[in-house]
């Protein structure tokens, strides 16, 4: 209903029910729409003196000047422009009783020749009950404008055995274009879906279930079934856990399937997938149910049905931990600590520290790796994310203190990994520890080398005799003292240069070993 012309448009366009056993007719024009009866001297307040449409049971109207509100018979507001208005039955001047109306969102006409759809239900109740419920589009939005208004009761005819189904409308000096297209009639249904989703957690299994459900008056099959699963829940199988009423038991991905639902029925869909373990936001799932090609639904309101979950990320980090060298240090030396920063999922960890508190007697000395030192707290930082079951190793150098003389139990340290996508903060290492040798302790002593023979020397009595360090000729006899010229000095310089280089060599393979304490006694 639209108008090409400027100033004030008229009147309206009427949908109506008759009886389908009286004679067809048509009802007043002006205020009647044709449908009711008017009086014969004013525009429809008062008593009737044409008549409406013969057996008339009910009519819609969608009322742009407004008359079709009038107190006709006695029955009306008054005026009520752009409104979607009822009347009851009537005949010739009797009845056609105002039952309901209200204003139409955004004026009961369309923006030129664009279509408008108007959608009514006529739906019935316990025995001789019969309710209208009017929705008119809004801006692509179908709008319900009246709803379950009632056509029984008092002033009300029985519903006949048949209807006849009829449109009409009235126009003057006030002109308006009627125009009615894609007419079509179905029988009523009513379906419903509904569905939530629980909480999830990044890389964790995440199940819900789809409700759709038939409470309207007629069975509707097949009846398609949609789930658009969220995008970030993969490795989606579903599952039918009401068999007879579905036309898949079981599928992957995205749901869509036909149900079986004759009137009262339920079917319900399982559907199962992981959430990606890098998800974040929210989660969204949309479902949506149709009734079969014959019926339509009166409420297609609770038709789709969108669930939410925000996605909470969790993270289980662990670490561990390791020092070179771990034994035979010594105050002063330097040590390189490995700090490793574990996964344990289900979700990708953001934001990684390890931190370590050294003891008192280390010193950070650097780190090649993104570890930096406050005093003797030590943060490592991993740049960009931590996939489950991942790891990040950090290196960093400590001293130990030179003046520490201690055996290396009190220079005990854990680490701890830590993101905030971890609730609980993240587990510890064990303690790691170091063995310190003690700086004065005893040095090793080096071990004894065979001295050589010295030549045999003549003997007073003609006999050759070996030199024992004043001791016993091979005759147990006592001789003279060996020879101590000059050759015999060449000779122990000799040896004693060998004993020295060998000693030399000896502190130097031994150099981290504890002196022993020089061997005490005579000399001979």
């Amino acid at each position: 209903m639209y108008s090409t012309g400027d100033g004030r448009k008229a009147d309206g366009l009427v949908m109506y029910l008759a009886d389908g056993a009286a004679p067809a007719g048509v009802g007043a024009p002006g205020t009647g729409l044709g449908y009711t009866c008017v009086p014969r001297d004013n525009q429809g307040n008062g008593p009737c003196g044409v008549a409406g449409i013969p057996g008339g049971f009910a009519a819609v109207a969608l009322d742009r000047y407004g008359n079709f509100s009038q107190p006709i018979n006695g029955s009306g507001p008054g005026p009520t422009p752009d409104a979607v208005v009822v009347r009851g039955s009537g005949d010739g001047l009797v009845g056609y009783r105002y039952v309901a109306g209200a204003p139409a969102p955004g004026g009961v006409a369309s923006a030129g020749a664009t279509p408008r759809t108007v959608r009514v239900s006529l739906v019935p109740g316990a025995a001789g009950e019969l309710f209208a419920t009017v929705r008119l589009e809004d801006h692509g939005t179908m709008r319900t404008v009246l709803d379950r208004v009632p056509l029984h009761g008092d002033g009300q005819a029985p519903l006949p055995d048949t209807l006849r189904l009829g449109f009409a409308g009235a126009t003057g000096s006030y002109v308006d274009v009627h125009e009615i297209d894609a007419l079509r009639v179905w029988q009523p249904a009513d379906l419903r879906v509904e569905h939530t989703l629980p909480p999830a957690t990044a890389g964790a299994p995440l199940a819900y279930t789809v409700t759709a459900s038939n409470v309207g008056v007629n069975d509707s099959t097949p009846s398609p079934l949609t789930v658009d699963v969220p995008d970030a829940l993969h490795d989606v199988h579903w599952s039918c856990s009401t068999p007879d009423t579905c036309g898949d038991a079981s599928g992957t991905g995205d749901v869509a399937t036909d149900l079986t639902l004759p009137r009262g029925a339920v079917a319900r869909i399982e559907v199962r997938g992981t959430v990606d373990p890098a998800a974040t936001g929210t989660l969204d799932s949309r479902a949506t149910i149709a009734t079969a090609p014959h019926l339509a639904d009166i409420d297609e309101r609770d038709n789709v049905s969108v669930a939410s979950a925000p996605v909470r990320a969790e993270a289980q980090l662990g670490t561990d931990k390791s020092v070179s060298p771990s034994t035979g240090v010594r105050p002063g030396d330097d040590l390189e600590y490995t700090v490793t920063a574990v996964n344990h999922g289900p979700a990708v960890a953001h934001e990684v520290t390890v931190v370590d508190d050294l003891p008192t007697p280390l010193a950070f000395v650097g780190s090649d790796d993104d570890c930096t030192a406050e005093g003797q707290h030590v943060t490592c930082r991993l740049t960009g994310d931590l996939a489950p079951d991942g790891t990040a190793a950090f290196r960093f150098h400590a001293r130990l203190d030179p003046a520490y003389r201690g055996d290396g139990s009190d220079v005990v340290n854990t680490a701890t990994a830590s993101s905030p996508t971890d609730p609980d903060g993240g587990d510890p290492s064990p303690g790691v520890d170091i063995a310190v040798v003690d700086p004065d302790g005893p040095s090793p002593s080096p071990t004894p080398t065979a001295a050589p023979t010295a030549p045999p020397t003549p003997g007073a009595a003609g006999h050759a005799t070996t030199g024992s360090g004043g001791g016993a000729g091979s005759n147990g006899q006592h001789g003279p003292l060996a020879y101590t010229g000059t050759e015999g000095l060449t000779v122990l310089a000799t040896v004693g240069t060998v004993l020295l280089l060998a000693g030399a060599g000896l502190v130097w393979a031994l150099r981290r070993r504890t002196r022993t304490t020089p061997r005490s006694g005579p000399v001979e």
